[in-house]
Formats: C-alpha cells, structure tokens, sequence
C-alpha cells in the first residue's frame, strides 16, 4: 500500500467534508432557516384563526343583538295594539251606552247671560250620550258671547253635566253715534246698546269705526291709554272721587280731560303722574268751589288753577 506523502492535502479534504455536511440535508432533520419559516407560517395560521374566531363572534352577536331587537318590536307592537283595541271597544261602550246618556245640565256663576242662552250656546241637549261631546268645542261656543271670559265643565256619571260660566264685568262706554258701547279693564267690547249704564264714558278713542264690534278688543294706542284711566279710578275710589267723574277724554295721552257733571266742571288732568296728589287738589277745589261752573288745571302737581267759566 501507498503511503499519502501529503498530510495537507487530507487535512484540507476533511475540512471540506465536514463543511458539506453543515450544509447537507440530513433525513429526519430540517435546517435552521426552515425551521423558522415553519415556525412564522405557523404562527400566522394562529393569528388569522384568532381574528377570524373573533369576526365571528362579532358577527354571531350583532344576529343576536338584531334578533333582541326585532323581539322586542315585535312584543312593543303586540302590546300596544292590544291596548288601541281595548280603548276602542270602550269608547263604542261610552257613545253607545244610554247609562251616560245627559239627564241635567246645571249653569252656575252667570248673571248677564242666562242659562238658557248658555245651553243653547253649549249645543248640549237631555238624552243625548255626554260622550259624543267634545269638551274644548263646548267651550269655545259657548265663550263666542262677549261677555263670557272663562268655562269650565263637568261632566258625572249619573248623567249630570255642571257648566261654571267667569264673567266679564263692564267697567267703561265707549260713545259711539247715538249708542253706547260696553268696555271692561281687559278694554274687550261687551255690548252696542242706547241704554247708557251709570258708567264713566270715554272718548277721544282712537279704535277704527269698523272695529267697533261686540267681541272686539280696542287697540293698543287705546289699550295703554285705558291703563292709565285704571290707575286714576283705581286712586280715585279710594277717596270717593270715582263717583263723581261722569266722562274721560283720552285723546291726548299727556292731557286727560275728565268731566265732572254734577260739579259743573272740566279737569285738565295732565298725564298719569302723581295721581294721587292731583286727586287732593281736585277735591280741595270742588269744596271750596262748589256748584261754579268752570275748569280745573295743573300747572304741576303742587299747584292748581281753578278758572271759572264764564256765560255771555
């Protein structure tokens, strides 16, 4: 046998061998890099299986949700239906029933208007059903008469219905031609008659002829005017002066012309200021001159004139 005369040559042949196995495959085993690939593919398989695991929970949840829903309408819609049939048949008993037929209708509170007008007015009639009445229609009918400001109604079971009527009360006329037109505080225009009431009458107005009607209200120029009158009667019947004033010109709201007719005398009031100290005055003068026909002026609240009128 041949002895190898280069012991480099093998050593170099050795090492190439060892290095081809690194990198050879041997069966059973898979490289490092592979290895890895496998591990982050596996990976990846469980991260989309988790977020698909979680889409369909999602998903199976908002069926869920939809599907509460939809019961819950479903109940609502039952419920309430059940209910709408139930007040039906009921309102059917009501209008059809002759137990709540009407058997007699009370007025209470009027004065100026009468029962009678009042029922006629209401368009309620005895044996009628009281149901097929609607309240609030009742009310307003009734309430078209000027005089009526408020209504209220009752209805009982035993067929009796109780009609309580708020009045208005006229405080003021109005002249209008040759009639007299009936004005409350509210300045609502109550009745057009020729029959004066022992009333202060006011003119001077300015509310347009063609609103002159029964139900109307002055207007606002006359409406703020009528507040000032208010404050000067109110004054003036506390000292008993308010019976006196017989008319009140409020033509001029800086200047209200009030009469005094048994006195004989024109007072040239000014506006409503110091009301109460202008009424003193009027009254110190109406004593000291009394039954002289003339006028009364207020050169400011502390001072008056009286001027007496006179006759050629």
């Amino acid at each position: 046998m041949k002895k190898n005369k280069n012991p480099s040559h093998n050593t170099k042949n050795k090492s190439k061998q060892s290095i081809d196995l690194d990198n050879e495959i041997i069966i059973g085993l898979t490289p490092k890099k592979e290895q890895k690939k496998k591990k982050g593919k596996k990976e990846n398989k469980c991260k989309n299986n988790t977020i698909k695991k979680n889409i369909n929970k999602e998903s199976i949840n908002k069926k869920n949700t939809i599907k509460k829903r939809k019961k819950r309408l479903r109940t609502y819609i039952v419920k309430w239906t059940g209910i709408l049939i139930f007040l039906l048949i009921l309102i059917m008993i009501l209008l059809k029933s002759s137990l709540f037929n009407i058997k007699e209708i009370n007025i209470i509170n009027n004065n100026k208007v009468t029962s009678e007008e009042i029922i006629k007015l209401s368009t309620l009639e005895i044996g009628n059903n009281m149901f097929k009445y609607n309240r609030q229609a009742i009310k307003n009918s009734i309430k078209t008469n000027a005089y009526i400001e408020d209504v209220k109604m009752k209805r009982s079971l035993n067929g009796c219905i109780t009609i309580d009527i708020l009045e208005r009360i006229p405080t003021y006329m109005l002249k209008f031609a040759n009639a007299y037109v009936y004005v409350n505080n509210q300045g609502y225009m109550l009745e057009m008659t020729e029959t004066p009431l022992e009333l202060p009458t006011i003119t001077g107005f300015e509310t347009p002829v063609e609103e002159i009607k029964e139900g109307n209200r002055l207007i606002v120029a006359d409406l703020e005017k009528l507040e000032d009158i208010i404050k000067i009667m109110n004054t003036a019947t506390e000292t008993d002066f308010a019976k006196l004033i017989t008319n009140i010109d409020i033509a001029d709201k800086n200047n209200y012309v009030i009469t005094i007719a048994s006195e004989n005398k024109v007072v040239q009031f000014g506006g409503a200021t110091n009301i109460s100290v202008k009424i003193l005055k009027i009254k110190e003068i109406l004593e000291k001159e009394k039954e002289v026909e003339g006028e009364i002026y207020f050169q400011n609240s502390e001072k008056t004139i009286f001027r007496e009128k006179v006759n050629f």
